[in-house]
């Protein structure tokens, strides 16, 4: 059976297609290529995907680090601490980035203590 070299052409073409259809879907679907972002005084230390269109954000910025609810059409700041530059608990990894060893129990006075009770369900009085 011999096909003909435009319905081969149209085939192809078709493939390719999907198959760039795809990785796009893929790409956008599992967050790739929007790694930790930084700029002078910004950087982007963790994110927490909570859903296809929600994340927690830690941002640290001008000697401060902030916790950020991010959603399709809505930022919302949820917490703000200064940034203690004599803790011993931050540590440089290779990459650069910043980790923080909160310990067995973290204090609630920690910034780990606070988003834990601030995740905790509402207890009803």
């Amino acid at each position: 059976m011999d096909i003909s070299p435009l319905l081969s052409a149209v085939l192809s073409f078709i493939f390719v297609l999907g198959l760039l259809l795809a990785t796009l879907w893929f790409v956008r679907t599992r967050g790739i290529g929007m790694g930790a972002m930084q700029g002078k005084n910004l950087r982007v230390v963790n994110s927490l995907r909570l859903g296809p269109k929600h994340r927690l954000d830690v941002v640290e910025y001008e000697g401060k680090r902030l916790l950020l609810g991010v959603a399709a059409q809505q930022i919302t700041l949820l917490d703000n601490q200064e940034i203690d530059k004599t803790t011993s608990a931050d540590q440089e990894d290779s990459n650069g980035m910043t980790s923080v060893d909160t310990g067995p129990e973290p204090s609630h006075g920690s910034f780990a203590g606070q988003l834990r009770r601030l995740m905790q369900p509402k207890k009803p009085q």
